[in-house]
């Protein structure tokens, strides 16, 4: 099956807007058991000085920062970014109330050719959206040189047995395995950013879910692009089939890069 993950005219149109990105991430937050919610740790890991200047790119709807406005610090300057300009427009309607929107700028960009000067911030995101660059060489290059010295980037993204048990469901009513972004991985990021990076240092999330609704993984499925929504009666007894005691458990691998 081929990966529309990877593909930029797919992407443009899955992407146009948050509502494909908005079913998927209501899977994880409905269903997670993780100790702590995975925007807050994200967050966590930031190590940033109290005036820092930050890039984001990729940023969808701006998850992050909305789960974490309250935490960001008023010394901060931070640059939304996303390829598509529906998304940057959802990040600023969803970041310019409740007086955040003096700390947030929001933009279109391509990852591959930032619009900003050489050493221009202090930390740079790149949230589960790696594996979606066709040129990834150049989005890296073009991360390092935004950087200040001793700047960091923080990527998350997703190992090889990331949520198997729903793609095991997914080869199984469409006879093909879903394509899931293999070019930036937990298992290959680390020699990528080592490429262009002094060094690059892996953190991973624990987590699972537990789904107690096969609907949910159905509208999940539906999501994607290689998915046709005629399978939805197939897709929900495959999946309910799958459940033990009420419920299915789906193993996660997830983790954050970072790179210095």
């Amino acid at each position: 099956m081929a990966d529309w993950l990877e593909d930029a005219d797919v992407l443009a149109e899955q992407y146009a807007d948050a509502e494909n990105l908005n079913d998927r991430i209501a899977l994880h937050e409905r269903y997670s058991v993780a100790e702590r919610d995975f925007r807050a740790w994200q967050f966590d890991q930031f190590d940033l000085p109290a005036d820092a200047r930050v890039l984001g790119v990729g940023v969808g709807p701006a998850e992050l920062w909305v789960a974490n406005r309250d935490r960001v610090p008023d010394g901060w300057d931070v640059v939304l970014t996303d390829f598509s300009p529906g998304m940057a427009a959802e990040a600023r309607r969803n970041l310019g109330d409740a007086g955040s929107g003096d700390r947030f700028d929001f933009g279109v960009a391509d990852a591959a050719s930032l619009p900003f000067a050489d050493d221009s911030f202090d930390a740079a995101t790149a949230h589960h959206m790696l594996y979606h660059v066709p040129d990834r060489e150049a989005a890296l290059a073009e991360f390092r040189r935004v950087l200040r010295p001793g700047g960091r980037l923080y990527a998350t993204t997703n190992g090889e047995d990331n949520m198997a048990a729903v793609y095991d469901v997914l080869e199984s009513v469409t006879g093909e395995r879903p394509g899931r972004g293999t070019g930036f991985r937990l298992e290959n990021g680390r020699e990528q950013l080592a490429a262009v990076f002094d060094d690059a240092t892996l953190r991973e999330y624990d987590d699972a879910l537990e789904v107690t609704d096969p609907d949910a993984l159905v509208a999940y499925a539906l999501s994607r692009d290689d998915v046709d929504e005629s399978l939805a009666p197939e897709l929900r007894e495959a999946f309910a089939d799958r459940f033990e005691d009420g419920s299915l458990r789906v193993e996660k691998s997830v983790g954050m890069f970072v790179a210095r």
